[in-house]
C-alpha cells in the first residue's frame, strides 16, 4: 500500500510539470524613433515555455531577435540565422550566418550591434559574449568585433547611449 500511495504522487508530479509547463520571460531590443527622428532602444518583452536549459532558452529569444516577426524597427539585416551557440558557466558565443554583413555604415553597424548586446545581457546568466560570423570571420563590415564583451564593459556603453539621449 505504502509503495502504491509513493506511486501515485510520483505520478501526480510527473502530471503537474507535464501539464504546468514552465513560463519564463525574455527581452528582445529594437528601436523606436520620436518626431525628430531621434532613435532609442526599446525592451520588447517574450514569454515563452522554457526550453530546458540556458542556451537553448537564450538560442530563442535571438532567433526572435533576429526573426523580428513583429517588424519592429532593427538595424538586423533580415535572414540573420544562428548557425552555432555554446553556452558555458556564463559565457556565450554565437556564430551567425554571413547574412549580418548585408547593410553599410558605421551608424547601423553601432545600432545593430547595441540591440545584440542589449538583447543578450539582458539574459541574466550571460556575462560574456563572442559573435563569430560563418566562414571563420569575426569583424562586421565597418570593422566592429564583440569578442569576449562583458556585461560591466556592456553597463559602461548602454550609461553612455543613456547620458548622451539615444
Amino acid at each position: 500500500m505504502k509503495n502504491l500511495v509513493q506511486i501515485i504522487i510520483i505520478a501526480s508530479l510527473v502530471t503537474e510539470i507535464v501539464i504546468n509547463p514552465v513560463i519564463i520571460k525574455g527581452n528582445t531590443y529594437y528601436y523606436e524613433f520620436n518626431e525628430q527622428g531621434e532613435g532609442k532602444l526599446v525592451s520588447d518583452e517574450i514569454e515563452f515555455e522554457t526550453m530546458g536549459n540556458a542556451q537553448d532558452n537564450i538560442q530563442y529569444i535571438l532567433e526572435c531577435l533576429f526573426n523580428n516577426e513583429e517588424k519592429l524597427y532593427s538595424f538586423i539585416p533580415e535572414g540573420v540565422t544562428i548557425t552555432n551557440i555554446l553556452y558555458i558557466n556564463g559565457e556565450l558565443d554565437v556564430e551567425v550566418s554571413e547574412d549580418i554583413l548585408n547593410y553599410g555604415g558605421t551608424a547601423r553597424e553601432i545600432s545593430m550591434v547595441d540591440q545584440i548586446l542589449a538583447t543578450v545581457f539582458s539574459y541574466d546568466e550571460v556575462n560574456t559574449f563572442t559573435l563569430y560570423i560563418e566562414e571563420e570571420r569575426e569583424y562586421l563590415v565597418e570593422g566592429m568585433s564583440i569578442n569576449k564583451y562583458t556585461r560591466d564593459k556592456w553597463k559602461e556603453r548602454i550609461e553612455l547611449i543613456e547620458k548622451n539621449g539615444q
